[in-house]
């Protein structure tokens, strides 16, 4: 197709932290599928299912990826699963990133682990700058700017910019800007929660 010609690829599979398979339900030929259904979420009795592949971010690159071509944007939205996938089994993916991003929230395995340490990990590991990603141009940093409460089981998203390539310096000066004007802000800015509450109210 053209997309193929595009370098564009659908996997029909799945992602975590390491090889292997796991059971999915089969499709219905009606409905496209659920948005938040995931790895931990979904209800598979044996007749209604089927094994779907699963690889590493590691494998998955390996696979699909061509060697030593850079990933200037990798985005991770897994249903809880986001920082399993960033774990790997030795994340040596993670240092051709320019960009990432990824959702945190209560789900998954999200619920027992913690938004501080998987910070420091990319921050140290892979020297990455992260910030919550807000609205109206307004981003916090959390890489070297914890706050407690940041570790509050929340839907929302995180986007890191890599410190390590010159490619993506100017993204990285203006995100750290605009965190600079989301400060300058105040009390004006509008919170990921209010957005979303008044976007459900409407």
């Amino acid at each position: 197709t053209k997309y193929d010609k595009m370098g564009f690829t659908v996997t029909h599979a799945a992602l975590s932290k390491e090889d292997g398979a796991v059971p999915f339900p089969r499709g219905d030929t009606k409905k496209v599928g659920r948005e938040n259904g995931g790895i931990g979420s979904t209800k598979c009795i044996s007749q209604n299912c089927v094994n779907v592949t699963m690889y590493s971010l590691d494998t998955y690159v390996s696979k699909f990826v061509p060697e030593g071509a850079p990933i200037d944007y990798l985005s991770v939205d897994v249903e809880g699963y986001d920082y399993n996938v960033l774990l790997g089994e030795n994340s040596s993916a993670l240092t051709r990133v320019r960009y990432l991003e990824f959702e945190y929230n209560w789900m998954g395995a999200w619920k027992d682990q913690s938004l501080h340490q998987a910070i420091e990990y990319l921050d140290q590991q892979f020297g990455f700058t992260c910030y919550w990603a807000g609205f109206d141009n307004t981003i916090w940093r959390i890489t070297k700017c914890w706050l407690d409460f940041y570790d509050l089981h929340f839907w929302s998203n995180v986007a890191c910019v890599s410190r390590n390539y010159n490619e993506v310096r100017g993204v990285a000066e203006r995100m750290e800007e605009m965190f600079h004007d989301t400060l300058a802000k105040g009390e004006e800015n509008l919170r990921d929660f209010e957005h979303r509450f008044q976007r459900r109210d409407q």
